[in-house]
């Protein structure tokens, strides 16, 4: 399950995932990432896990190809989450993004927000 919180602003898509991610998850995830590169020139994302448990297949296999497709026009991306599998999930991704993926745990939260918040790049 996908949830954009409040905080979400401008640029900036802050989202939760919780259990399982299925395709209207991915739906929701990709247009609003979607709506920020079309009308910002790309996007800053805050990705929260907490109980996560994966994708289904084929959102995992989608998500995959819009990372390649569109990777150079994320910003800062903050990853947190409470699994190690999660962080090396991280590191993997990190490989298409601009500016790669930094990883935070849970216990993290608001220094990760502050940390994409601050992308010295983001538009004025």
């Amino acid at each position: 399950m996908i949830k954009i919180l409040p905080e979400s602003e401008r640029d900036l898509l802050v989202v939760k995932v919780t259990a399982k991610l299925t395709d209207s998850d991915f739906d929701i995830y990709r247009d609003a990432v979607r709506m920020r590169i079309e009308q910002f020139g790309y996007v800053r994302l805050y990705f929260e896990m907490e109980a996560f448990e994966g994708w289904e297949i084929s959102s995992f296999l989608e998500n995959g190809l819009f990372d390649l497709v569109h990777g150079q026009k994320f910003g800062r991306v903050a990853m947190v989450g409470e699994r190690q599998w999660q962080e090396i999930a991280a590191r993997v991704a990190s490989l298409v993004k601009r500016k790669g993926i930094k990883y935070f745990e849970l216990g993290d939260r608001e220094i990760a927000l502050l940390w994409v918040k601050a992308d010295p790049d983001k538009p004025i």
